[in-house]
């Protein structure tokens, strides 16, 4: 599965953003998805966003409705996530 993810900094903080289709915006399929991501980006929150013909869904494990008002999507710098490659090991220092 490959997806277009960016990231994200609306308050200072790095979230990771996934455009997802739209019945991915749920617990049921979202939850496990954002399973799939997290070792990718160990030190991210993720959020994933769904395009529709009414607007723009999401789902994460924290809210989202502030965090999507501000996000633009169209000034994203997108790049590919293929979850069938296994992830890098990160040497990245933790934030905290």
């Amino acid at each position: 599965m490959q997806l277009q993810v960016a990231e994200v900094t609306p308050y200072g903080a790095p979230i990771l953003v996934a455009v997802v289709d739209p019945e991915f915006v749920n617990a049921e399929r979202g939850n496990p998805l954002i399973s799939r991501i997290q070792p990718y980006f160990p030190h991210h929150p993720i959020m994933l966003v769904a395009v529709k013909s009414n607007g723009f869904r999401a789902h994460a494990h924290f809210q989202t409705h502030l965090l999507l008002t501000l996000i633009q999507l169209e000034f994203l710098e997108l790049s590919e996530l293929d979850l069938n490659e296994p992830p890098t090991a990160a040497n990245e220092e933790l934030p905290f």
